[in-house]
């Protein structure tokens, strides 16, 4: 049985794959992070069922959101599972939320916990302000 990991671990995990992986566009990073079953549970933002769709999601961001980064504000973990808030921030340079690109720079707030099991996340449920995010694209 693999030992858990620390909660300096498991935060340093969530940071490689929002600052690494998603940040510099490295998918390989989310591959390797992630379990192929992984689930993702949306409030105020879209779910996914499996690491593929989560890739694809991912993917989106990032053709309509010229510059999408997130900005971690926050963590916490006890080992098996991290809370993060952060900010989501990007240019919409591309059809997001069906809206078409306004060229408008915008930022969404989120919070999301991910549980974490033999060092990789299995499931994450994600809080985020999508109603504030479709104001700023639609101004």
């Amino acid at each position: 049985m693999e030992a858990a990991l620390t909660g300096e671990e498991a935060k340093e995990l969530v940071r490689h794959i929002m600052e690494d992986g998603f940040n510099k566009q490295d998918l390989s990073v989310v591959k390797a992070s992630f379990t192929e079953d992984y689930v993702r549970h949306g409030y105020g933002g879209p779910s996914a069922n499996s690491l593929a769709e989560h890739i694809e999601s991912l993917k989106a961001y990032h053709s309509s959101l010229t510059n999408a980064r997130f900005e971690i504000q926050q963590m916490v973990s006890d080992g098996s599972s991290v809370a993060v808030r952060y900010i989501l921030r990007g240019t919409h340079t591309g059809t997001f939320m069906g809206v078409a690109a306004s060229g408008n720079e915008v930022e969404r707030h989120a919070v999301a916990i991910f549980t974490i099991v033999g060092g990789k996340v299995t499931e994450g449920h994600i809080v985020s302000d999508s109603g504030g995010l479709l104001e700023q694209l639609t101004k």
